[in-house]
């Protein structure tokens, strides 16, 4: 069984919104799995991604964290201001913020992100000053820096931003401070800090980031990194086996990295 709990977090000016899965064990403690969502995305992900990751953690004794970001989902905001940083900073913050809460295990902190959503956990696993233990990176579209250099974004031209002011994301606006800060970013460098252990997956039929930005990363983390390209996938895992698969390689992945935590202290 299950707990599912909302919650809030106030950071600077803003609230910010959400899910929280607690496994009903009694345990004292809970390793625990801080979960970042993909861009003009939310908390429950692509057709419930998510929600179907954290009820299968919590089912194997692991908490599950996973909140809108600025601008996204029910959070605070205006999607207008986001930027990659900015994400980035907010998120140190949550991560500092769930490490005190009463039943998570402060030094068995793990992360996860999914799409641009894994660009940002991996700078945050890199920079921020709590322990941690794991780093789960899902489809990560390190392609973002590239695309905006080279006057792009999701293959359509990003030249009028600077005429009209924001770039049309399917129906929300998104302002000319997220390609400002995309052009000047440095998605390897800025995720080489991380010393910990990796799992990063990516889909070999993936049409929005090409699967050599996911092999990459092999450089930056080494032999910490296990690597894998199903070779069906697509971006956001739509294919109800290949989900399964990846759901099944993900919770056995921080299922074993919460268990080394807990047995290395």
């Amino acid at each position: 069984m299950t707990q599912f709990d909302h919650v809030q977090l106030r950071i600077g000016d803003l609230t910010y919104r959400g899910s929280v899965y607690t496994p009903t064990d009694g345990a004292p403690v809970h390793p625990t799995v801080v979960l970042h969502h993909g861009f003009g995305s939310n908390r429950l992900e692509a057709f419930g991604l998510f929600v179907q990751l954290s009820r299968a953690l919590a089912a194997r004794g692991i908490k599950a964290v996973a909140f809108d970001r600025a601008g996204h989902g029910e959070s605070d905001g205006e999607f207008f201001d986001t930027t990659v940083s900015g994400d980035i900073l907010t998120s140190r913050e949550i991560v500092q913020a769930v490490r005190v809460w009463p039943d998570v295990d402060e030094n068995n902190l793990h992360l996860l992100g999914m799409s641009l959503g894994a660009v940002v956990a991996s700078v945050v696993a890199a920079e921020t000053d709590v322990p941690i233990a794991s780093l789960t990176l899902l489809s990560p579209a390190a392609v973002f820096v590239d695309d905006v250099r080279s006057g792009s974004m999701q293959g359509r031209p990003i030249d009028d931003v600077a005429g009209a002011g924001y770039f049309d994301n399917n129906s929300s606006r998104l302002g000319p401070g997220f390609f400002e800060d995309a052009r000047g970013f440095d998605v390897y460098g800025r995720a080489a800090g991380f010393d910990g252990p990796v799992r990063i997956i990516h889909g070999g039929q993936d049409d929005v980031v090409p699967e050599g930005y996911a092999l990459r990363y092999q450089t930056v983390y080494g032999a910490r990194a296990d690597v894998t390209i199903l070779p069906e996938g697509d971006h956001i895992w739509s294919a109800a086996p290949l989900r399964e698969e990846l759901l099944a390689l993900v919770v056995d992945f921080v299922t074993q990295q919460a268990a080394s935590s807990s047995v290395s202290r």
